[in-house]
């Protein structure tokens, strides 16, 4: 196999692979688990997540997050101090970064609602209502990952591109002077 090519079906399959992790990732608890509970009742979907995202997840799922947003957002500084920045790259890495932001908003609506569930006790009404509004915002902040993992592929996609010399050299780019 030429090496262009071995080259090129690597990125294929290393965009593939994250392509359908990050969707997983992102649309896996709205598609398939909260339908699930709602199907199982909330005082066991209250009970899970006591043990999990109250349990391990109280550490794991902040580090990730906060991680992952603080990193799209160096990529996102690092690409702006650099001299070259082409359209290409700079439209799905700013929108990944802006994404991310809409993640971590939402979050901010979904976390507390979680954290609420120790203070509201074993109450049916409660319980359901818990439930109803972690749903909804669970599944907003889904569609904004989603979308952020989407956009974090084109840009890496973009990126090795340039890398590899795939893209005209003229191609236009954003103007050192633009505001983005």
């Amino acid at each position: 196999m030429r090496t262009e090519t071995a080259v090129r079906t690597s990125l294929f399959l290393i965009v593939a692979a994250l392509l359908l992790g990050s969707l997983a990732d992102s649309l896996a608890r709205t598609l398939v688990e909260m339908p699930a509970w709602r199907d199982l009742g909330a005082e066991a979907w209250a009970a899970f997540s006591r043990r999990a995202d109250l349990g391990n997840g109280r550490v794991m799922y902040p580090l990730a997050g906060i991680g992952g947003t603080l990193l799209i957002l160096a990529a996102a500084i690092a690409f702006r101090l650099s001299p070259r920045r082409p359209l290409s790259v700079a439209i799905p890495l700013y929108g990944a970064a802006l994404m991310a932001i809409c993640v971590m908003l939402t979050t901010t609506q979904a976390a507390p609602i979680m954290l609420s569930l120790p203070r509201i006790g074993d109450h049916p009404a409660a319980l359901q209502q818990a439930f109803e509004s972690f749903y909804r915002w669970d599944s907003i902040r889904a569609v904004f990952g989603a979308l952020e993992g989407c956009a974090e592929i084109l840009a890496l996609v973009a990126l090795c591109s340039l890398a590899f010399g795939k893209k005209n050299p003229s191609q236009e780019t954003v103007a050192s002077s633009a505001k983005l």
